[in-house]
C-alpha cells in the first residue's frame, strides 16, 4: 500500500474514533436521506453506492461512476399501510350510517398505531468524481393514544450534499467527502386536546396562540460533513467493502426563529457494508449486499443489520429484495427512455427492539417517478 493510501486510511480512522462519543437517544432514526432503490434492497447500500444515492450513503461511490446522470423532476410519495387502511375505513364510514359505537371502535383500533405520509424529491447531478443533490422530504408521522395524546412529527427536511471522490491503488480504493447543508422546520412534540385549539383560525389572542404554537415547533439550519471509503481488492465477483460516516462529529442546527427550538443534533453514524456480484454478464447481473448501520449509536443490534439483493437486466429492469431490521423489503425499477419508475416497500419498527409488539411495526410503500429528464 503506498504512502498516500496509508495516510488516507489513518485520517479516516481518526475521524471514525472522534465520531463515537457524540451519541444519544435510543430510537432508530434516518441517518441520511434514504433512497427508494436502497430501501427496496433492505437499505443495504453503503458498499454498493453505484448511482446518485451515493451522495447520501457513501460519497466514495462517485469515483466509480462511468457517465454523467441527472434528474430534475422525480416526485416521490410514501405512505404507510396503517394510513391507507384508515383512509379506506373513513371512506366506508362516510358512505354508510355508522353508530357512535362503531366510530369509537374505529378510534380504539387506531390507538397506538403509527401513521405516516410523505412527499419528497431528489433532484441531482452526478458524474465521475463529483455530484450535487438535494434530498427533500416533507412528512407527517402520527401516533394517537387512548389518553388523547398524539405523538406528532410534521417536518420539512432538506439535505444538500456537495461531494467529491477519487480513487487510488489502480482504482481498487476509492474515497469521497461531502459538505452537507441541512435545514428542518416543523413540529416535533406530543400534542394533546388543548393544543388542538392552536390550529383553529378563529382562536382569540393571536399573539399568545402563536407563542404557544412556536413552543411546539422546531426550525433551524446547519452544515455537516460525510466521508466514505470503498475497497475492491480483486475483480472477479467484485467483492467490495464499504465504510461511511455521516454527520462527522454531529451536525448541529442553528435557530432560524428565536421563539422556536432548534431541531435536535444530527448524530454521527458509522456505517459499514460488504457486497459482491456472483453473476455478471453483458446484460444481466446479480448483486448481494450486507450492511450494518449506526454502529456507534446505542441502538439494539436488531435495528442495525440490513441484507439485500438486486437482479438487473440491462438498464431497463432492476428487481430488489432484502431484509431491513429483520423485515422483508422489495423493490422494482423500470427505466424506459424518458420515464423511470421506482417502487419499494419496507417496514419501520418503532420499538427499541425489533418484534417487541406488532403495533409498533409499520409497513410503508413508496412510489417514485422520473419525468422528462
Amino acid at each position: 500500500m503506498d504512502f498516500s493510501a496509508r495516510c488516507l486510511l489513518r485520517v479516516f480512522f481518526y475521524v471514525m474514533v472522534f465520531s463515537f462519543p457524540c451519541v444519544a437517544g435510543s430510537q432508530p432514526a434516518e441517518w441520511t436521506h434514504f433512497g427508494t432503490r436502497p430501501l427496496g434492497m433492505g437499505n443495504a447500500f453503503v458498499s454498493v453506492a453505484d448511482d446518485f444515492n451515493a451522495l447520501f450513503y457513501n460519497p466514495a461511490g462517485l469515483a466509480r461512476l462511468k457517465e454523467m446522470r441527472f434528474e430534475i423532476i422525480n416526485p416521490r410519495v410514501e405512505v404507510s399501510y396503517n394510513t391507507i387502511s384508515l383512509a379506506r375505513d373513513l371512506v366506508k364510514d362516510t358512505k354508510g350510517q355508522k353508530s357512535l359505537d362503531d366510530i369509537l371502535d374505529l378510534m380504539r383500533e387506531q390507538s397506538g398505531l403509527p401513521h405516516y405520509f410523505a412527499l419528497g424529491f431528489t433532484p441531482h447531478v452526478v458524474a465521475p468524481h463529483w455530484g450535487v443533490g438535494i434530498g427533500s422530504k416533507n412528512f407527517l408521522s402520527l401516533t394517537a393514544h387512548s389518553y388523547v395524546v398524539f405523538e406528532t412529527e410534521v417536518l420539512a427536511n432538506v439535505l444538500m450534499p456537495i461531494s467529491y471522490a477519487d480513487s487510488l491503488l489502480e482504482d481498487r480504493l476509492s474515497w469521497g467527502v461531502s459538505l452537507k447543508p441541512v435545514a428542518a422546520v416543523g413540529i416535533q412534540d406530543d400534542i394533546n386536546v388543548d393544543d388542538l385549539d392552536l390550529f383553529r383560525s378563529d382562536t382569540t389572542g393571536a399573539k399568545d396562540s402563536q407563542k404557544q404554537l412556536d413552543q411546539l415547533m422546531v426550525s433551524g439550519v446547519g452544515v455537516g460533513a460525510d466521508v466514505g471509503l470503498l475497497f475492491t481488492p480483486i475483480e472477479p465477483l467484485e467483492p467490495t467493502l464499504g465504510l461511511s460516516i455521516t454527520d462527522v462529529g454531529g451536525t448541529a442546527y442553528k435557530q432560524t426563529i428565536s421563539t422556536r427550538k432548534a431541531p435536535p443534533l444530527r448524530q454521527p453514524s458509522f456505517n459499514t457494508g460488504v457486497s459482491l456480484k456472483p453473476l455478471k454478464t453483458e446484460r444481466t447481473y446479480l448483486l448481494l449486499a450486507l450492511d450494518s448501520h449506526s454502529i456507534n449509536q446505542p441502538l439494539h443490534y436488531s435495528q442495525k443489520f440490513n441484507l439485500g439483493m438486486e437482479w438487473g437486466f440491462s438498464r431497463i429492469i432492476k428487481v430488489q429484495a432484502g431484509l431491513k431490521s429483520g423485515y422483508p423489503t422489495a423493490g422494482l425499477q423500470i427505466d424506459v427512455e424518458l420515464l423511470k419508475l421506482r417502487l419499494a416497500t419496507y417496514t419501520v419498527d418503532h420499538g427499541p427492539v425489533v418484534g417487541l409488539h406488532e403495533k409498533l411495526a409499520e409497513r410503508r410503500f413508496i412510489f417514485e417517478i422520473k419525468l422528462l429528464i
